[in-house]
């Protein structure tokens, strides 16, 4: 499954650190696809898949909880577009 995370970041170097390091060593069957912030770092919305949300969230929230909100959801894969298995598919 694909689940969207949707961060509100309090310190962006920090968050950056923690999500970097978490990032490099993931447990299998978790892979991150993407991290998209804003410019001042302040937001970010990053695309992952995993098994359930609680394995995003079980890596994430030890990681960046303490200088992030962080919303957890899943995808609509039926009804989304450029996930990544569906823009191979398009190619």
């Amino acid at each position: 499954m694909y689940v969207v995370v949707k961060h509100q970041i309090s310190n962006p170097t920090k968050f950056r650190e923690a999500g970097m390091a978490a990032v490099s060593k993931l447990p299998a069957g978790v892979k991150s696809h993407s991290f998209l912030p804003n410019a001042d770092g302040s937001h970010a919305v990053c695309l992952w898949e995993a098994d359930s949300i609680d394995a995003v969230k079980n890596i994430l929230e030890p990681a960046v909880g303490q200088v992030s909100r962080n919303e957890y959801y899943q995808v609509d894969a039926k009804n989304a577009f450029g996930l990544p298995e569906l823009a191979k598919q398009t190619l």
